[in-house]
């Protein structure tokens, strides 16, 4: 007889492979909310097993590996300096090794903490930034003025970066094998093959110019480490399409506050790949939320939005971020998810 922890995984598993099933799910990532009912509970969300992670890789990642040099911003954060300020540049850049200095290092980092996880323990993917997003960051202020005056050269760029960034996700992908958690954000439990990609940079450009530097890029990371666990903060009606034209998807992230109306994203996206918003403290407050269909009072009557505006066939995964430090919230959102059948409790997984 399969065991409770067996039982969850295997319906989050049919959830993500067939998301015009319908259901709703939720995850803190093993984080108890602060409230005492909740805590006292002896599982209160969708989390069947223990995720790790290597610590201390950051956004500014690949762009070290390739090469930037570190820094620190003056409130002390990591960062990097920028290696691209000419277009000629691009063509003398040869990008390293994986098992180079820096990206060896952390695969090194990556299978040390494999033969370190409990039995069923697993390894989150790392947080890959899209292309267009490490050029950014490797490419000094001129960037976006060479997206119009260069593209050539930032072509040129980007194939290189993808390429680099394939070798590497392939790399701990065989590393973490059997253990590797591909869903890096947001922190949900999956399982399987595949790969995070972040592609936040969406939001910064046209959407013609997303669909030629951005969209066949994804494509490629798609085709050889896919499926991708999406990722972008800021998901507008104008870049619908493009984001339809990205293959090989097992499941959409955004941010509901800084995004158009969650019922529309809903009808857009449901049913196509497991929808996995995730919420966050004030996210009702945000701009974009207040232009939303629906005024919220709080971040309760936000994801009761959300859910309800979807269509019953719509599978979707919830990721509660810092919202669970507000106990009183958490409860309401608990307790309206219990009564419609949607907690592990109402499945009979409590046990």
């Amino acid at each position: 007889m399969k065991s409770s922890t067996e039982k969850m995984k295997q319906i989050l598993r049919e959830a993500f492979d067939h998301p015009d099933r319908g259901g709703i799910f939720y995850s803190a990532d093993g984080v108890v909310p602060k409230s005492r009912r909740l805590s006292g509970l002896k599982q209160w969300d969708w989390t069947p097993s223990k995720v790790h992670r290597v610590e201390g890789v950051t956004t500014c990642f690949f762009p070290l590996a390739l090469g930037c040099k570190p820094t620190r911003t003056s409130q002390g954060t990591p960062w990097i300096e920028k290696m691209i300020r000419d277009p000629a540049q691009v063509l003398d850049l040869i990008p390293p090794k994986i098992n180079g200095e820096f990206a060896g290092e952390i695969l090194r980092r990556a299978s040390k903490l494999v033969e370190d996880l409990p039995p069923d323990g697993q390894i989150r993917i790392l947080d890959v930034q899209s292309p267009l997003g490490v050029a950014e960051l490797m490419w000094d202020h001129s960037f976006y003025f060479a997206l119009v005056e260069h593209p050539d050269a930032v072509h040129e760029l980007l194939g290189k970066i993808t390429r680099f960034i394939i070798d590497f996700v392939k790399a701990f992908q065989q590393i973490a094998g059997a253990r590797l958690n591909p869903c890096g954000f947001p922190k949900l439990w999956s399982d399987g093959p595949g790969t995070m990609v972040a592609d936040d940079t969406m939001s910064l450009v046209s959407p013609e110019m997303h669909r030629e530097f951005s969209v066949p890029y994804l494509n490629q990371l798609a085709a050889e480490c896919g499926p991708l666990y999406y990722h972008s903060c800021t998901w507008r009606a104008p870049y619908f399409d493009n984001i339809r034209q990205i293959k090989n998807v097992r499941a959409y992230n955004w941010n509901p506050g800084n995004s158009d109306d969650p019922a529309v994203l809903n009808r857009a996206f449901g049913g196509k790949a497991l929808l996995v918003p995730h919420l966050v403290i004030d996210g009702h407050c945000e701009p974009d939320a207040l232009k939303h269909s629906v005024k919220y009072a709080d971040e309760f009557e936000f994801f009761k939005h959300q859910v309800e505006s979807a269509p019953k066939n719509v599978a979707q995964y919830f990721w509660f971020s810092n919202i669970c430090e507000k106990g009183a919230i958490m409860e309401k959102i608990y307790d309206y998810l219990h009564a419609r059948g949607h907690t592990p409790a109402a499945h009979g997984l409590d046990s």
